[in-house]
């Protein structure tokens, strides 16, 4: 396989898996700086798209779900709150929340710095951006942040992965 299509997939798996990514820089024959780049600069595009792209689904759930509802046809709105109707008789307990749901929760009473530490290995990076987006829009140096723990995370699993004594040949 090429070299630069190694940067590439370790740069593609950096953007979905952060977590896993060291584990499959080192599998795949690259070096130490070449991974530790590629996956940072993948973490950085990845929690830098969502972060600005879920302005968008916060925006467009507030005003374009209303306007929806109001070009919407009477007899389909009849037949919606008629079958979420349904859904509701059928469902009488309340929702019950996983493990994670109570960690996020759990984490936003403390603030920002348990979601920007705890983003790029136990949450992923879009669940993290969009957290952030949506509850510390206004604090200054929020995506600053972000960005430096994710790099400083990135090179320490990196470090650990190529100074792990059983893994080396």
């Amino acid at each position: 396989m090429p070299e630069f299509l190694k940067i590439a997939s370790v740069f593609m798996v950096a953007m979905v898996k952060y977590f896993y990514t060291p584990l499959y820089a080192y599998l795949t024959g690259l070096g130490f700086w070449t991974s530790v780049i590629a996956m940072i600069a993948g973490g950085m595009t990845s929690f830098s798209f969502f972060y600005y792209i879920s302005h968008f689904f916060i925006i467009s759930s507030k005003y374009i779900k209303p306007a929806l509802h109001k070009i919407t046809p009477n007899p389909w709105l009849e037949r919606y709150n008629s079958r979420k109707a349904q859904k509701a008789l059928k469902k009488k307990h309340a929702k019950k929340f996983t493990r994670k749901n109570k960690m996020i929760i759990r984490m936003k009473k403390f603030g920002m710095w348990p979601i920007i530490l705890t983003t790029p290995v136990l949450l992923s990076l879009p669940i993290g951006a969009f957290l952030l987006r949506k509850y510390f829009r206004m604090r200054k140096g929020v995506v600053f942040f972000a960005l430096l723990t994710i790099a400083l995370e990135g090179f320490l699993l990196c470090f650990l992965i190529w100074s792990f004594p059983s893994l080396q040949p």
